[in-house]
């Protein structure tokens, strides 16, 4: 029997716009976002669903299986981890678009891509308009102690959580207990051989997973704020610049997967529009690959 390997799609406009840019939407956008992305999600099936992966031999290894998880069901089961297992230990969210009722702080990470490197991995380093993370970490620290609890979405190879372990125990902090609500087995062994408690909703062997804001055109791969100037702007590199490598997509389906990017950015323009929310992407001055995402109440 053929192994259906999960390529895993995962909702969050709402969250994004209302929590990491701090913009209210009325329920009839909320309602419209989050119909948009079901349409996403049928449209990547149509391009994806049913792939046939091969071994050199010819054998099929395994079948794509486009799956979606919207933002609501990861806020109510992460939500439930959480509150099933909560210590008295102040919790710290590595994430700032889910469950913001939850963390008592934010630790704020994200991945780094040099624009002239994009074929190179990305480093670690923090998010537009915060602090750099040593930073982050010493307030962390004079904050809530040196014990804490952390929350994030989710950890697939845990190469990147267990360096921020290691940050955070050089600056002086234990992290405890890990609550994500993906969990790959790599990455289990890996947050377990660290000394953190990894509690997890569901664990995935997936072929990839990928935040539909990605997707859309409202985020992409972070890139770091020039040196000694106040940039709060929202840049990063967009994933269709390099689609197989960010987001598997196959080259016989590239051009389709881009053309879905570009309408799927206009149509959430528009119901934003109707909420009296301008949304725009401006190409930087600095460097053609880069945009800024704009969000603006009337």
């Amino acid at each position: 029997m053929t192994i259906k390997k999960p390529y895993l799609l995962t909702g969050g406009l709402v969250p994004l716009i209302e929590n990491r840019h701090r913009i209210s939407l009325s329920e009839p956008t909320r309602e419209s976002l989050r119909s948009l992305e079901k349409s996403y999600f049928g449209a990547a099936s149509a391009l994806l669903n049913g792939r046939e992966e091969k071994d050199e031999s010819g054998n099929v290894k395994y079948i794509w299986d486009v799956q979606f998880i919207p933002d609501e069901v990861i806020s109510n089961n992460l939500g439930n981890l959480i509150e099933n297992n909560r210590t008295n230990k102040p919790l710290i969210s590595f994430d700032d678009v889910y469950c913001q009722d939850k963390p008592e702080g934010n630790y704020h990470v994200t991945r780094i891509q040099d624009p002239n490197k994009l074929d190179e991995n990305p480093e670690l380093g923090p998010r537009f308009a915060t602090p750099e993370l040593e930073v982050q970490v010493a307030d962390i620290k004079e904050r809530y102690g040196k014990e804490i609890d952390v929350m994030d979405i989710g950890v697939f190879g845990g190469d990147t959580l267990a360096r921020e372990i290691k940050r955070f125990k050089d600056g002086g902090v234990k992290i405890g207990n890990i609550y994500v609500m993906f969990a790959g087995q790599e990455g289990i062994d890996r947050i377990a051989n660290e000394g953190s408690d990894l509690k997890y909703v569901q664990k995935v062997d997936w072929i990839d997973w990928l935040e539909m804001r990605d997707c859309i055109g409202f985020d992409g791969r972070k890139v770091r704020m020039k040196p000694g100037k106040n940039n709060p702007e929202n840049l990063f590199v967009r994933y269709i610049e390099r689609s197989a490598k960010w987001a598997s997509i196959p080259e016989d389906v590239k051009h389709h997967y881009e053309g879905l990017y570009h309408s799927s950015f206009d149509m959430i323009k528009s119901i934003l529009a109707c909420d009296g929310i301008v949304s725009d992407l401006k190409q930087s001055a600095d460097h053609n690959q880069v945009y800024e995402l704009r969000l603006k109440k009337k």
